[in-house]
């Protein structure tokens, strides 16, 4: 059983059409994080350069704000931006056109290398739906890794397999969590296989794992050769790593029912503990396909638990390909009940829709003429912090400052995280803090998502939309009504120059 033209084209054209319609309904809502990778990626599509001063409350220098990721993500949306410009559109077309890519590659990888049922691929794709960070690198890395699982070859074949290197390669530079989850997942995928003698599974996986590492060492030596200095690069990294690892790396708030009952008990009891169960149930039957995923799912699941806990419990697991593919051949299985067989995924696509619904409760309303009207009716002067929701229409490179670093206080951890011996030589020329903006620009989407503006040397002014909620389906939801309506805070002492209008 196999995924034919036909079946591969309508199911192509069934996800472009949603994905239109969604993109037409200028929806998903940005992420928290768009400005933040997407600054590198315009400054780099526009100047040549690849940087982020909006970002300078995570910035050691005050002014590169590159160092602490990775530069694939960056590299992959400045070709985009080059091409269709900076846009709300534009950055809202490049989530969805991966998106559709990401979900047809998953498509093929179901049908094609593990026959899975049709019923079966469909619930899985409609499952992972959902799961569309508009504006972070998560999609990208997710399509990535998938192609990367589709390259890799059976039979130890040179071509497929430094395909499958390079990708693996290129995830680890958009991501490196997907990318060190999907290298864990097909290195247990090639010593699996039990097709194959030991020896060409272990040249297989040198090969592989060699290109991977390759591609990752050679891309940033030559984004970092081209920046400021090695040993700021280093700084900048390992403080990232150590301020970010400790926030990422330990357990989530266990007292939130919400998490309980969206993520983590779904995670354990319809994905891993079913794992578990597989692997001792096929343990001694190597030639089935159910023993090989479900070993990678668990590999990529223990390394993704040691390395990120926080978000694996919370919400990546949603887009982690190897959980998706282990439950579609979980539930393709002729001995599975029919009757039993889409209720993990019917469950898990019930859940993914709630836990993102405010990227579909929004679909009645219009969402882009709101953005372009508060856009319109607001004059900006000076510095100003502005959030992810309108950095495509306010950002002004050296004048804006990314809101959301700015609200959560990054900047005093990262300041005792450079080492003593490196301070004066990195920030002799420059001040001891970061620039402060004479402007907030936040929309009441942010407003709810991270609180009031708290800053004592701001007066604020919210337009009437910004505290009023969601009423749809008979109820009231914790949304805004207008998630795009503004809040407009100016310094004390700056009024006369700086002009804000909300009409």
């Amino acid at each position: 059983m196999g995924t034919t033209r036909r079946e591969l084209l309508l199911v192509f054209a069934v996800i472009l059409l949603v994905s239109l319609f969604l993109w037409w309904r200028f929806l998903p809502l940005p992420h928290l994080d768009l400005n933040f990778y997407t600054e590198p990626a315009y400054l780099l599509a526009r100047y040549g350069t690849l940087a982020g001063p909006g970002s300078q409350y995570i910035d050691l220098t005050y002014q590169k704000g590159l160092y602490f990721y990775p530069p694939g993500y960056f590299l992959v949306l400045a070709a985009w931006i080059k091409v269709f410009g900076l846009s709300s559109d534009s950055l809202l077309g490049y989530t969805h056109a991966i998106h559709v890519a990401f979900l047809v590659a998953l498509w093929v990888l179901l049908r094609r290398r593990y026959s899975c049922t049709v019923t079966t691929s469909a619930l899985v794709l409609l499952a992972v739906f959902p799961a569309i960070n508009h504006g972070r690198p998560d999609l990208t890395a997710a399509l990535l890794s998938v192609a990367a699982w589709l390259a890799l070859p059976a039979r130890g074949e040179l071509g497929r397999l430094l395909l499958s290197g390079f990708l693996v390669g290129a995830t680890m530079l958009v991501s490196p969590a997907y990318g060190i989850g999907i290298a864990s997942t097909l290195a247990a995928i090639t010593f699996t296989d039990s097709s194959n003698p030991l020896a060409v599974r272990t040249r297989s996986f040198f090969i592989w794992a060699g290109t991977a590492g390759l591609v990752l060492a050679a891309v940033l030596s030559i984004v970092l050769s081209e920046q400021n200095a090695w040993t700021l690069a280093y700084v900048q990294f390992k403080s990232n790593v150590a301020i970010r690892g400790h926030e990422l790396n330990t357990l989530p708030n266990l007292r939130t029912p919400f998490a309980w009952t969206f993520s983590i008990i779904p995670f354990l009891l319809v994905a891993l503990v079913p794992a578990f169960v597989a692997v001792l149930f096929t343990w001694r039957n190597r030639q089935t396909a159910l023993r090989s995923v479900s070993l990678a799912f668990l590999a990529g699941t223990a390394v993704w638990f040691a390395l990120n806990k926080a978000q694996l419990l919370y919400e990546h697991h949603y887009l982690l390909v190897s959980k998706v593919v282990f439950l579609g051949v979980l539930c393709s299985l002729p001995k599975f009940p029919r009757w039993a067989r889409p209720l993990p995924l019917l469950l898990l696509a019930a859940i993914s829709f709630y836990k993102w619904k405010a990227d579909f409760l929004y679909l009645g309303s219009p969402l882009r003429d709101d953005e372009r009207k508060h856009a319109a009716s607001t004059l900006t002067a000076g510095e100003i912090a502005v959030d992810s929701l309108y950095f495509a229409r306010l950002y002004r490179p050296g004048r804006s400052l990314n809101y959301e670093c700015y609200d959560l206080a990054y900047w005093p951890r990262y300041l005792t995280a450079i080492p003593q011996r490196f301070q004066d030589a990195m920030l002799s020329d420059l001040p001891r803090k970061p620039l402060e903006p004479s402007m907030l620009v936040v929309s009441a989407a942010t407003v709810q998502r991270l609180g009031e503006p708290h800053f004592q040397n701001m007066q604020c002014t919210a337009a009437p939309p910004v505290g009023q909620r969601l009423k749809l389906l008979g109820r009231t939801w914790k949304l805004p009504a207008d998630p795009y309506a503004l809040v407009l805070c100016s310094a004390t002492g700056h009024e006369a120059a700086v002009t804000a209008s909300v009409r």
